[in-house]
């Protein structure tokens, strides 16, 4: 008797675990869908890992047309602002690459353009060159017409010289043609060491 009841008292656990187990199942399957739907509004707040086969790029990739960047410090050849800075250019101009200073600029997406990463960023490379209102070829037309009124050197900025080649009248014409020589070769350069605009 004791044997019967025991087995009754076995079959009867197993059906109230079976029932436990099914309300388990039943009850488990929302909450997996909730927890589900919990990662993925957490994923959509949390940015995922960059996936470079995706729609977007790193905006530290982006060409200049989208980014409004800085313009580099100018330091004035003081080398003790830019090592507590860090960045800047001790100087501008160059005629080669060799001589332009490079240096880095702080960089910002525009608002209307998608893309990965920090939207404020530094950019490396940039070019310590400044370009004013001094064209190359305007200024070798008025050093070939008229840089014996000293012209051309009006238009560099070169006050001075200008004026003294106006009163000697381009130096009897040897100051003229040796002006316009030191133009093509790159050896007469504006006063306040900009470059020549390449934009007309």
């Amino acid at each position: 008797m004791r044997i019967i009841l025991l087995i009754m008292a076995r079959s009867d656990k197993e059906q109230a675990q079976t029932v436990v187990s099914g309300t388990a199942v039943q009850s488990v399957v929302p909450v997996q869908a909730q927890s589900q739907s919990g990662s993925n509004s957490a994923a959509s707040t949390v940015p995922s890992a960059f996936n470079p086969l995706g729609p977007n790029v790193m905006c530290s990739f982006l060409p200049r047309d989208f980014l409004e960047c800085k313009e580099p410090i100018d330091h004035r050849n003081n080398e003790t602002a830019k090592q507590v800075k860090g960045y800047g250019c001790l100087r501008f101009g160059g005629s080669s690459y060799e001589d332009v200073e490079h240096t880095k600029v702080q960089c910002t997406v525009y608002t209307d353009i998608d893309c990965y990463g920090a939207r404020t960023f530094f950019r490396e490379g940039v070019p310590c060159v400044r370009y004013t209102d001094h064209y190359f070829v305007t200024t070798l037309i008025y050093s070939m017409l008229l840089g014996f009124l000293g012209m051309d050197r009006f238009c560099l900025g070169q006050t001075g010289t200008a004026v003294g080649k106006l009163l000697t009248m381009g130096g009897v014409g040897v100051w003229w043609i040796i002006d316009v020589i030191l133009l093509i070769t790159n050896n007469l350069l504006p006063e306040d060491g900009s470059n020549w605009n390449p934009y007309v």
